[in-house]
């Protein structure tokens, strides 16, 4: 079977759905905790300044998780264009019927 090559166009500014945007939040906050839990396995590992900052990034990582995570939904940064009429049909300005 012969696969289309044809881009597809998008008809309008609509975002994505609520689920999917939720979807992502939610794996970029799990990321985000995997690699607050990285930080606090590492400074028991670790020793001298590299302690404290594993140590540093696992109080503050949950902060930024959270204010990443709850940052919205996307934001369409300009509308679609509007589509426009034949010019042809258009009422000429200056006519009274």
């Amino acid at each position: 079977m012969a696969r289309r090559t044809d881009p597809v166009h998008r008809v309008s500014g609509v975002r994505r759905p609520l689920s999917e945007d939720v979807q992502q939040r939610t794996r970029r906050y799990l990321v985000s905790m995997a690699i607050r839990t990285g930080c606090f396995v590492g400074a028991v590992l670790a020793d001298g300044w590299l302690r404290w900052v594993l140590m540093v990034g696992a109080v503050f990582l949950p902060y930024i998780a959270v204010v990443v995570a709850n940052a919205g939904r996307e934001r369409i940064a300009e509308p679609p264009p509007a589509l426009l009429g034949d010019e042809r049909r258009q009422l000429q300005p200056g006519t009274r019927g």
